[in-house]
């Protein structure tokens, strides 16, 4: 048995670059018009009833536009029990002339397509359900979630294909008739590959600590070495025996010259070089202000370890005694670092807060190539240009063409305004946000070595 969707589908399928050539649209006296927006009957030609196929000399098919179809107006309605019917309830059915005008309007976009269907008053077909629905009239696919099958219409597992596998699953759940399975030979290949070649193997906590260890047992009166191997037992006690002769003997090699006697003028050369090392550190200037953010107190915490803590908070913790000068270390790459791989510091800074200490960093000797003003490299201000009054260079523009000018301000307060017309680096701390100062500090570095490479590059940090 057949039906109206069958001869519309089997018709719009005949012609993929014109789907509209076989049909034609009939007003109600009987004259034909261009639009079946306008048509009460709906004509099919050249279609055979009986094969569905192209036919020349096949009567033609008329159909009532408003006809329901066996396609739902939304296919959620096919989940419902009992199950929609066209006959008992038309109205949750697409007519054929809601099809046809899904058709005809394929290549609109769907809010064009919505608008066009309200004003023509034809039933517009859900956005997301469209183009399933304009693919199954077209061809392009076999089925539709939203379709209510013919009453006759022989269900799909009865199909001879389902017919054999039903056969196939009662044969294999059945007791008597079970197969032993037999893997593909080159499948087995495959996996046995994959295993020895890309296969992971996880090792529980036991497994992991024991292991084998190859030590060198030198002698040092041979120059021939031995390999002393331990068994995967775990057993640290052992290798602790077997390294502890190489462990004294290093420790004898490093105590050796502390025994040595040594000159009495050794501690004053120390201090000496002690002196010269220092006299080429980069010096980093701050503000002594009573409001500066960043002072004397909480400055090693915030740039070597990433960490801004309150000047107030820090003040106290230091009971009110601040040093005169704050050694910022350098950080090798086996020490754990809060400033990134990358902008990690490769020489010491000097951090102090006065021009007199400035000058105190001084070698003492004379000659602009010792001047400390040579080796300031930043300089931290609160907006305040009496801070400036007893440095080397007094105006803020030239001072910050000599050294970068770096303004600290809290994240919620508006700036200083005098600094908008300085060379200055603004630095936002916020005021609950602990995890962000990292990213600050290492801003600042990197900020810094930037400046540095182009106005001081012998004094770069890495």
């Amino acid at each position: 048995m057949t039906d109206a969707l069958v001869y519309l589908r089997a018709a719009l399928k005949a012609f993929p670059e014109e789907p509209l050539k076989l049909l034609r649209f009939n007003a109600s006296d009987g004259h034909q018009v261009d639009d079946v927006v306008d048509s009460s009957d709906l004509v099919i030609e050249q279609i055979n009833q009986s094969s569905l196929a192209h036919d020349e000399d096949a009567s033609a098919i008329v159909l009532a536009s408003d006809m329901p179809s066996r396609i739902l107006r939304t296919r959620d309605a096919a989940s419902s029990d009992p199950k929609p019917n066209p006959d008992s309830a038309p109205e949750q059915f697409l007519t054929l002339k809601a099809l046809i005008f899904a058709v005809a309007q394929r290549g609109e976009r769907a809010g064009a397509y919505l608008r066009n269907a309200a004003a023509a008053k034809v039933v517009a077909i859900p956005a997301l359900e469209r183009p399933g629905v304009v693919e199954y009239l077209l061809g392009q696919r076999e089925a539709w979630e939203g379709i209510v099958p013919l009453h006759d219409e022989a269900p799909k597992e009865s199909s001879p294909a389902a017919a054999e596998a039903r056969e196939t699953v009662s044969t294999q759940h059945a007791p008597a008739s079970k197969r032993a399975y037999v893997p593909d030979a080159a499948d087995l290949e495959f996996v046995r590959n994959l295993r020895a070649k890309h296969e992971v193997v996880l090792l529980d906590r036991k497994q992991a600590l024991a292991g084998s260890y190859a030590i060198t047992n030198e002698s040092e009166s041979a120059a021939t070495q031995s390999n002393v191997s331990i068994s995967s037992t775990g057993d640290l006690f052992g290798l602790r025996a077997l390294l502890k002769p190489r462990l004294e003997a290093a420790k004898r090699q490093l105590q050796a010259p502390s025994k040595s006697s040594a000159p009495t003028t050794a501690p004053n050369a120390a201090t000496n070089a002690a002196r010269r090392s220092r006299a080429q550190d980069p010096i980093i200037l701050l503000s002594n202000s009573p409001t500066a953010l960043v002072n004397m107190f909480n400055v090693k915490a915030l740039l070597q370890d990433g960490m801004f803590v309150p000047p107030e908070e820090a003040r106290r913790q230091a009971r009110g005694v601040a040093d005169q000068v704050v050694t910022i270390q350098t950080r090798s790459d086996d020490e754990g670092s809060n400033i990134p791989r990358g902008q990690q510091l490769a020489r010491r800074v000097l951090v102090v807060d006065s021009a007199e200490a400035v000058n105190r960093l001084g070698s003492g000797s004379m000659g602009p190539g010792q001047d400390p003003w040579n080796r300031v490299i930043a300089v931290f201000t609160t907006g305040q240009s009496w801070q400036f009054k007893t440095y080397r260079w007094k105006d803020p523009r030239d001072l910050f063409k000599n050294a970068m000018g770096v303004y600290v301000r809290w994240n919620n307060e508006a700036p200083n305004p005098q600094v908008r017309d300085w060379n200055v680096t603004d630095l936002q701390v916020d005021r609950t946000k602990r995890h962000t100062d990292k990213q600050l500090v290492a801003f600042f570095w990197r900020a810094l070595n930037n400046w540095l490479q182009r106005r001081k590059p012998h004094m770069q940090l890495s």
